[in-house]
């Protein structure tokens, strides 16, 4: 009786173990092959933008589509944000840039005042949008993204 209840303890101590540390080592392999991914991703995004910079946002309009709205209620499909662009890496460089993007790319509203680096790409009326949240990085998330997008630009 000792010897099976000795046997089930190691058994479910090494399993309990192994449940713990699981998720820690997929973590960190998670980590170095998202590294290992971060530099494709970004030269992908790159190339596939037509405008690539660094912005600070100096304000935000609401994007209004009409045939849904009704009076007393305003049906918004997103935003379109004006901003100031204090580098870029592609695309033509203007001082100021209007750019828009939807509620069905992204629900998060960006912030006034803030930088963002963002990746934007014409649409078929040759206005800047964007496709994703991914497409507007916050600056203060992407201290390595700037060196990363000086390489990149500098290779052509």
């Amino acid at each position: 009786m000792i010897l099976r209840t000795n046997w089930w303890f190691h058994s479910a101590l090494a399993v309990t173990l192994a449940l713990w540390l699981l998720p820690a080592i997929a973590e960190e392999g998670a980590e170095i092959q998202s590294t290992e991914l971060a530099g494709e991703s970004l030269a992908s995004r790159y190339a596939e933008a037509g405008l690539v910079a660094r912005v600070q946002i100096s304000g935000i309009h609401r994007d209004v589509d009409n045939a849904l709205s009704e009076p007393g209620m305003v049906a918004v499909r997103g935003y379109v944000y004006s901003a100031v662009s204090r580098q870029v890496w592609k695309g033509e460089a203007t001082q100021m840039l209007a750019f828009r993007l939807g509620l069905e790319a992204c629900q998060t509203k960006l912030q006034q005042g803030e930088h963002y680096i963002i990746f934007a790409s014409p649409d078929t009326y040759g206005r800047l949008q964007l496709d994703s949240c991914e497409a507007a990085i916050p600056e203060a998330d992407a201290p390595d993204m700037l060196a990363q997008l000086d390489r990149i630009s500098k290779q052509g």
